[in-house]
């Protein structure tokens, strides 16, 4: 009995020791990419700082070139055109040229100094206004690429992930990849889809992907348009909403395209509908829900239940 009490003591200890070094290997862990986050945040806040400087570097640069420009072209300019202005006999023994030399000495004359200050105030005025316009021009790009950066990567996430109870795929708007032609019926599954989310929580449909995850583009659906591009698939995507489930509900859709392998691709973020949304047909209204990774017509019973349920208006 002691030499089993002996052995458990010992592996009870052994046991205490490994979990004490996983317990210390995951706190080293957790502490070096505490330290990595750390790091690129650091990164990142002297990419900026060194950004703000070039900007500022900017503003200075186009003050000091507006001011020269005002101060050693224009005012000279502006002289001889005065002098041009009101001396119309001027001197028959000099030429045009020795005239607007001889003037542009004369506007750094003593006696000019009050002009001169004047034009060198325009100048600078005019330069760091121009300067500060470039420098929020620029800020605004910035934010406009990382907003684009941050889009792409979480597209790419979402894509990754594959289709679930908030995300669907479709291979195309109304391009039949198994006909090789257009066929308009799978423009009445694309407002299926859109009425499914809008009546669950909302969510996205990524159309130009398949099932699997790959990109295959809008290209065979621009050439289906009119207008064979992004406007062309955008305007015919809000009158599928139109048509199907009303003009009102429009407004629950916010189209975005992204590229990437040299195909374009649509993603339709959908807003939950505070209302009930049906989709129309010649013959009745459905009701569609988006339950798991597929969207299912409800029966009348159902609907009347899930909308009771959910407190739709």
């Amino acid at each position: 009995m002691k030499r089993i009490s002996i052995l458990l003591g010992i592996a009870v200890m052994v046991i205490m020791a490994s979990c004490n070094n996983q317990s210390a290997d995951s706190n080293k862990s957790k502490e070096m990419k505490m330290d990595e986050m750390k790091d690129m945040k650091m990164d990142s806040m002297k990419m900026d700082n060194m950004k703000m400087d070039s900007a500022n570097h900017n503003v200075i640069l186009h003050t000091l070139i507006s001011a020269a420009v005002f101060y050693f072209i224009i005012h000279p300019l502006t002289m001889a055109m005065y002098w041009f202005e009101f001396n119309e006999n001027h001197q028959a023994n000099l030429s045009v040229a020795d005239i607007i030399i001889k003037r542009w000495f004369h506007s750094f004359s003593f006696h000019m100094t009050g002009m001169s200050g004047i034009f060198l105030l325009i100048g600078t005025t005019t330069g760091f206004g121009f300067g500060i316009y470039f420098k929020n021009m620029q800020k605004k790009n910035r934010l406009l690429l990382k907003q684009e950066q941050f889009l792409n990567l979480n597209i790419e996430q979402t894509i990754q992930q594959g289709e679930n109870e908030y995300t669907e795929f479709k291979s195309s708007l109304r391009y039949d990849y198994a006909k090789k032609n257009t066929n308009k019926e799978l423009e009445i599954v694309i407002a299926k889809t859109i009425a499914g989310l809008m009546n669950a929580n909302g969510g996205k449909l990524i159309i130009g992907i398949a099932d699997n995850g790959e990109i295959l583009g809008l290209e065979n659906d621009y050439f289906t348009f009119k207008h064979k591009n992004r406007d062309g698939f955008e305007r015919r995507l809000y009158e599928i909403i139109s048509q199907y489930l009303g003009a009102e509900f429009c407004s629950h859709a916010h189209i975005y395209f992204y590229r990437k392998a040299d195909k374009d691709f649509c993603a339709i973020e959908i807003v939950k509908s505070p209302t009930p949304v049906y989709v129309n047909s010649d013959k009745d209204s459905t009701f569609y829900l988006r339950t798991g990774n597929a969207t299912t017509a409800l029966t009348v019973k159902e609907a009347v239940s899930y909308i009771k349920l959910n407190k739709l208006k």
